[in-house]
């Protein structure tokens, strides 16, 4: 009985991602002298594809793989043979211009990678190795090889996880209903397809900062939203400790050059952000990458690579201060106003914003209201909350900041409605003044307490 000759490359993962030619020294069979006097040795392929065996994905052409004999009988003949792609034809890998001993041909043979998707499997093909003799006879035995390239299963990333950073640094962020997207790019090559899969290293982020904080935040990694970018089976998902897949089951096919940028979009609503994320500081959190293959398609041995990085929210110290009316006026045109004092209500009057606790200070920039030459004392009026209006105090007008609210816990557009009045016991003070409209600028400002 006659054995098959067997001819197995394995190519390997570096060739495959690099797409850099493999090249590798092969013994195509015996080469017999008495059966010729100048051969002509050459090769072709019994089949018109390397057929995968494994998993059945598409064949590889035959010109992949390529040939240059570079000894026979241990004699270099590099100088003078042909590199020749494997084909259908037989292709002429050497002439002969004198006679040569018998021994073993051995061919240097080159694997083109760049040309072609390689999926894990097993290509093959035979190969028929002829050298005519004299009297028709065939110099080369065995005449007939099989010849395979064994692809790896693998997937690997190509860059670290490092770290992933979703920076608070803007209200607009806490006003928009999408609030705030932060993308990461994991590199991956692979040969086989997969699923990718998330998880955090615990429930809830932990919360670090140099700045004030009235208690300390609980934030639940589940307000994150996390999908794939451009990938068409993307399944969105909320960020748990338990690992998620961020495809259906079809998962990611192999790319054309076997290699994949998978771009990952964390995201926070705007209603998260005030819910979750409003103390300034920086949230941090554990991230596991995980990449599996798909077992319908590959069902021999687990195959998983894996990347751990963590996931930070950093929330700046952020603050705004807007008056929504710019101009406050008290009137006394009758003798009762006089008697009883007056109130303006303004609703609505401040919208602040600030991401860490603060005071709430008022004062005049001048020493009292003028009016020309004329002039009235500042602690006539009195600014405080509107009845309803709750953590804010009633406070006397005076060129030194007073405080309305007292270490307030971080807000974003916190709407405040301010009562300006001056009480029936200060209205003597305006007697026997001339008329006119006196005036003085008020600023508000807040600060850490």
């Amino acid at each position: 009985m006659i054995v098959q000759a067997q001819i197995s490359v394995n190519l390997p993962e570096a060739n495959i991602t690099a797409r850099t030619d493999y090249q590798q020294s092969i013994t195509l069979g015996q080469f017999n002298s008495a059966i010729t006097l100048l051969p002509n040795i050459g090769i072709k392929s019994n089949n018109s594809t390397l057929s995968n065996i494994l998993g059945g994905v598409g064949p590889a052409p035959l010109s992949v793989a390529n040939y240059k004999i570079s000894s026979i009988a241990g004699i270099s003949v590099l100088s003078s043979s042909t590199e020749r792609s494997l084909s259908t034809s037989t292709q002429s890998l050497y002439v002969a211009v004198a006679s040569l001993v018998s021994g073993t041909v051995l061919s240097n043979l080159r694997l083109n990678t760049s040309s072609f998707t390689w999926v894990a499997g097993t290509y093959s093909t035979d190969i028929a190795l002829t050298a005519p003799g004299l009297l028709g006879g065939n110099a080369m035995t065995p005449a007939t090889q099989a010849f395979s390239i064994v692809v790896p299963a693998f997937i690997t990333s190509q860059n670290t996880a490092g770290t992933t950073s979703i920076l608070v640094n803007n209200l607009s962020f806490y006003r928009s209903p999408t609030g705030i997207i932060s993308n990461k790019v994991m590199t991956l090559a692979h040969t086989v397809p997969y699923i990718p899969n998330l998880q955090t290293g615990n429930s809830n982020f932990s919360f670090s900062t140099s700045l004030a904080y009235n208690t300390l935040p609980i934030s639940p990694v589940s307000a994150i939203n996390t999908t794939l970018t451009a990938v068409a089976t993307a399944t969105p998902i909320a960020l748990s400790s338990t690992s998620q897949p961020l495809t259906n089951t079809t998962g990611i096919v192999v790319p054309t050059n076997n290699s994949q940028a998978l771009t990952y979009a964390f995201s926070i609503t705007g209603a998260q952000l005030k819910a979750r994320f409003i103390q300034a500081g920086t949230y941090s959190v554990p991230l596991t990458y995980t990449w599996n293959k798909i077992a319908a398609a590959y069902p021999t041995g687990n195959l998983q690579s894996q990347s751990v990085g963590t996931l930070q929210v950093v929330v700046s110290d952020l603050g705004e201060l807007i008056a929504n009316q710019q101009t406050v006026g008290l009137s006394f045109t009758t003798a009762s106003q006089y008697r009883n004092g007056v109130n303006l209500d303004m609703p609505a009057h401040l919208k602040l914003s600030k991401t860490t606790p603060y005071n709430l200070y008022v004062r005049a920039t001048s020493a009292s209201f003028a009016s020309g030459v004329n002039s009235v004392p500042l602690n006539v009026l009195r600014i405080g909350p509107i009845p309803g209006e709750t953590g804010m105090q009633t406070v006397t007008l005076s060129t030194t900041p007073q405080q309305l609210i007292n270490a307030a816990d971080p807000t974003v557009d916190r709407s405040l409605s301010i009562r300006y009045s001056i009480p029936a016991s200060e209205t003597s003070k305006l007697l026997n003044k001339p008329a006119g409209t006196y005036s003085t600028n008020i600023i508000f400002s807040f600060i850490a307490p």
